[in-house]
């Protein structure tokens, strides 16, 4: 009975002995791993904003809209200068040269209509007094034989026929400087103002008026 109960005790720990030998499961030890993990840093395809600070020494991004630099920029066709001259730039360029060198030719200055046998003419230098002289004649014939203008005016009268009268006012000279520089005021002999101009004449020239005196009606 004690034999077989001994071999049975032996049997079994052979057979325990094979199967722990054979079993399917180990045991391992578990491994953690610990280490940092890379980092990537992430790539754009979109083109990123350069910033940048005005302290910076180069600021050529700032150049570009700086007030006190701008590029020479192409005009614009609404600012194209026109090729087109004003009419009044001749006649005024004209005047100029005649005020500067004085007329050529003699000056018409128009026709006036007054009521009175009388004529008054008042006459000065619109310059510089420097000795110019005139004479005044009226249909051909010298009635003022020489007016030296000064600063004021000088004032003479003459007398008109009925009808048409041609009055000259001509330069005999052109002071110092030239050309002959004179102004003029007629008046009828009421002193009313008829016309009054200047004139800038070589000598020998003449200022030109038609003056028609017009014999009021008697009242009856």
């Amino acid at each position: 009975m004690n034999f077989k109960i001994i071999l049975l005790i032996v049997c079994c720990s052979v057979q325990w002995s094979w199967a722990q030998k054979d079993t399917p499961f180990k045991t391992t030890k578990l491994k953690l791993n610990w280490d940092a993990p890379d980092i990537v840093e992430p790539t754009s395809t979109s083109p990123g904003i350069e910033y940048k600070s005005i302290l910076e020494k180069d600021d050529s991004y700032l150049k570009r809209y700086s007030v006190l630099k701008k590029d020479n920029q192409k005009t614009s066709v609404l600012e194209k200068k026109s090729d087109f001259k004003n009419p009044g730039d001749e006649y005024k360029n004209k005047l100029n040269k005649e005020i500067a060198e004085g007329s050529k030719v003699d000056v018409f200055f128009g026709k006036f209509v007054v009521n009175t046998p009388t004529l008054i003419i008042k006459t000065r230098d619109h310059m510089d007094p420097d000795g110019d002289k005139v004479r005044v004649i009226v249909d051909d014939v010298v009635v003022i034989l020489v007016i030296e203008l000064e600063s004021s005016f000088k004032t003479h009268t003459v007398d008109l026929k009925e009808g048409d009268n041609l009055l000259d006012i001509l330069a005999l000279n052109q002071g110092l400087s030239g050309p002959n520089t004179a102004t003029f005021a007629l008046y009828d002999g009421n002193n009313n103002l008829i016309t009054t101009n200047d004139w800038n004449l070589n000598t020998g020239l003449a200022a030109k008026f038609l003056i028609e005196y017009i014999k009021p009606i008697e009242k009856k």
